[in-house]
């Protein structure tokens, strides 16, 4: 069981003789999955804790329903636990019993090489037309490129955020946001010079 891109929950391979979830618990899973997709980014310690012990209590409900452990995968941590449920494995009768694994590592290395080269090139990019951009508008409308970059500059933070945690886009995130303060540097310089 773990959290997939927009909060789903995704329960992993079916076995034959797997049970059905019961309606009841498969809206508990999809309401779980919607609060941890957003808590696992931008809560703190004590929320991500709370979403943690409440994705376990899942997982011990569909070990009992399917009457067989299941893998949780925590959306916080990426760690990997074997949830057996009161009614299922060795030790039934016991409330929830939690295998922890270490987790996973990746079956490929981090790309440091492409990933820095298509940072480079994103920074190029975001630190040429950034700074383009300015001119332009200073230019034609004096000092009024300043507030007119911070507003770009506050637009584009949230998506990049957002993108630090993808695999290949936390690359174009790093190149953008070094562009944009190299940009704002070159900027600052110009205008003090």
């Amino acid at each position: 069981m773990h959290l997939a891109d927009g909060g789903q929950v995704v329960l992993g391979d079916k076995r034959p003789g797997d049970s059905v979830l019961p309606p009841e618990l498969e809206d508990s899973l999809r309401e779980w999955g919607a609060v941890a997709s957003t808590v696992a980014l931008q809560a703190g310690p004590v929320e991500q804790d709370l979403v943690r012990r409440r994705g376990r209590q899942l997982a011990g409900r569909v070990s009992d329903v399917l009457g067989r452990p299941v893998e949780y995968v925590d959306p916080v941590t990426g760690g990997i636990d074997v949830v057996h449920g009161p009614n299922t494995g060795p030790l039934a009768g016991l409330p929830l019993v939690v295998e922890h694994r270490a987790r996973a590592e990746s079956a490929e290395p981090t790309p440091w090489a492409t990933g820095l080269t298509v940072a480079a090139f994103f920074a190029v990019l975001a630190a040429v037309g950034d700074i383009a951009l300015s001119r332009a508008f200073g230019a034609a409308f004096g000092a009024l490129w300043v507030p007119a970059n911070v507003m770009v500059v506050l637009g584009l933070a949230p998506s990049l955020w957002l993108a630090r945690r993808m695999p290949f886009w936390r690359w174009i995130a790093l190149g953008a946001a070094v562009g944009l303060g190299a940009a704002w540097v070159c900027l600052i310089l110009t205008a003090l010079l």
